[in-house]
């Protein structure tokens, strides 16, 4: 059975977060929001702007631990020399949390956001998939 302080403390911490996202999203008219280009920023035509770029990266990335993980299936010795898949899925999490938060700050950038905001936008992503790691785990393993 799930503690009490435990649920209550993912409500909360649901509840604020949920605060938070609204507050956001009120401050600016996103509808008619126009950002003036950034100074010396990457226009439209860089590579790191061009979706065909970020789905390249990640067909790529997906092969790659595809073809990993076909190697740690079929070789035994590979696989007791790497210590299992918690070593596999954790190098696929990172890799995949790395891409999110990259591709926020570049998307970010690219449509004239300052570094900083772009900044705030990949930590406010990295702190919500936190939290909601942290929810799933608490709720899930009972306690």
């Amino acid at each position: 059975m799930v503690e009490t302080g435990y649920l209550a403390s993912a409500l909360v911490t649901g509840a604020l977060l949920l605060a938070v996202w609204a507050l956001a999203s009120r401050l600016e008219n996103w509808r008619t929001y126009e950002p003036a280009p950034a100074a010396g920023g990457r226009g439209e035509s860089g590579g790191l702007g061009s979706p065909a770029t970020w789905s390249a990266g990640f067909v790529l990335m997906v092969a790659v631990v595809g073809g990993g993980a076909v190697l740690l299936v079929s070789d035994a010795s590979l696989a007791a020399g790497i210590g299992g898949w918690t070593t596999v899925a954790g190098a696929f999490g990172a890799l995949l949390l790395g891409f999110a938060l990259w591709g926020t700050y570049s998307s970010a950038r690219s449509r004239g956001v300052h570094s900083a905001q772009a900044a705030l936008l990949s930590a406010w992503l990295f702190g919500s998939l936190f939290v909601l790691v942290v929810a799933v785990k608490l709720l899930v393993s009972g306690g």
